[in-house]
């Protein structure tokens, strides 16, 4: 079975876009093994999105 290792970053948020300036971090996820699996918008207290969650996932490696 296998076993998983999650990973959970805040991204911000401006004029209903990501910040471009996060792709280096989210290429280096991807180069570690890191599967994006979930996101979801955050509000603080602003009622507009600041920053969107994301979920990842990779496999543990055993051994």
């Amino acid at each position: 079975m296998t076993k998983w290792e999650y990973k959970i970053i805040n991204i911000r948020s401006e004029n209903y876009r990501l910040d471009p300036n996060a792709a280096p971090q989210l290429n280096v996820l991807g180069e570690d093994g890191w599967e994006l699996v979930g996101l979801t918008s955050v509000n603080f207290k602003s009622g507009a999105t600041d920053n969107i969650a994301m979920v990842f996932k990779r496999a543990v490696s055993e051994g």
